[in-house]
């Protein structure tokens, strides 16, 4: 997983989280290592949340107000609707 064009620090500093889908079992500890190392230089600090069965991360840029349980819920809906919609069922 790349977050080089996808995820810009500047994009970081100004959301409160991300809902990162991660099929087929990434390497977590690279990626998120990665995402650590692109936010070092802006002082942006991320809390991990790992939603393993799910196969989905949420990250939280920790300087911004703690988005509301719905909010999050609604994010982790969006990305199963979204894989529903990209494979076919049955």
């Amino acid at each position: 997983m790349s977050f080089g064009g996808a995820v810009s620090t500047t994009r970081l500093q100004s959301l409160r989280w991300l809902s990162i889908h991660h099929p087929n079992g990434p390497d977590q500890v690279y990626w998120q290592g990665a995402l650590h190392e692109l936010c070092k230089a802006t002082d942006i600090d991320l809390l991990f949340i790992d939603i393993r069965r799910r196969s989905l991360t949420v990250v939280v840029n920790a300087a911004l107000p703690v988005p509301a349980a719905e909010q999050i819920h609604a994010s982790i809906a969006a990305v199963e609707y979204s894989r529903s919609v990209e494979r076919p069922t049955g």
